[in-house]
């Protein structure tokens, strides 16, 4: 009995388990099996896994699938001879998980701009440097650290200090700038953004969302810790007079009056000598 195995195109075996996220495209192929065999598929639920009909190339003598991730869900999926005898397939069932794909606030929102902010602050699973070990536990800590700054600078009573004259909103915090000079790059602008932060963001999210993606786990944590320090109840302050900045490891002190706190994900946090937190 002849016995064939499903290939991803870049020719690696198909595992017998597979997560995918909704909207995604899983492609395979079965290669040496002639045209008097024909193929065919079977899915469980095709609701959550949708198939289209398969394609034999002729001059190759293989056989293409595609598949399309329609909704969250389990559901088993196998290829199958429905014409010819004596032809194995393997793996013979393919589990395979279907996850809800994830999507930013949006933008116009306070949660929006938190987000976008964090992520652009923060360094990628890709784009630490080699100093700095990327950790999801401490990508979720630093981001907090974060939303500790600007909740404490917006309530120091002080905003002038932070090029926020007059601030009464966590916009006005993150969109502080003076003739030119600003606190947070690329933000005074928001919720334009310029074109690489733009495609940051956006490459961001299609890693999250692919579940055939080898980092995909970690660009999920990433987009997903984000998200969650943006909408959760404000995190507890790591020091006893708070945070009031952070600047990228290795730049230098924002000030005289700013002290270190800590260095995490390659950003070093200060409290301040004078300020104090409000909560």
């Amino acid at each position: 009995m002849p016995t064939v195995q499903i290939k991803f195109p870049h020719n690696a075996p198909v595992p017998s388990t597979l997560t995918l996220v909704e909207g995604n495209r899983l492609r395979v192929k079965i290669e040496a099996v002639a045209k008097t065999y024909k193929l065919g598929t079977r899915i469980d639920a095709p609701s959550i896994l949708a198939a289209q009909p398969p394609v034999h190339n002729a001059r190759a003598d293989s056989w293409q699938f595609d598949f399309v991730a329609q909704q969250p869900g389990l559901t088993k999926l196998s290829i199958v001879a429905v014409q010819g005898t004596g032809l194995s397939v393997m793996p013979a069932a393919i589990t395979v998980q279907v996850e809800k794909s994830i999507s930013l606030p949006a933008e116009k929102t306070t949660e929006g701009m938190l987000v976008r902010l964090l992520l652009a602050e923060n360094f990628s699973p890709d784009g630490a440097p080699r100093n700095v070990a990327w950790k999801a536990s401490d990508v979720l800590t630093s981001m907090r650290w974060m939303r500790r700054v600007i909740e404490n600078r917006l309530k120091s009573g002080k905003p002038e200090e932070f090029m926020a004259r007059g601030a009464t909103t966590i916009a006005d915090i993150i969109k502080a700038n003076d003739r030119g000079m600003v606190q947070f790059h690329g933000f005074p602008t928001y919720p334009t953004l310029n074109q690489n932060m733009q495609e940051n963001l956006t490459d961001y999210l299609q890693i999250a969302n692919n579940g055939l993606h080898g980092k995909r786990t970690a660009y999920q944590q990433f987009v997903q810790a984000a998200i969650t320090v943006a909408s959760e109840p404000l995190a507890a302050d790591p020091t006893s007079t708070g945070l009031y900045a952070w600047r990228s490891e290795g730049s230098g002190s924002p000030g005289p009056d700013f002290k270190v706190h800590a260095t995490l994900m390659g950003n070093t946090f200060y409290t301040h000598a004078r300020l104090r937190k409000q909560d």
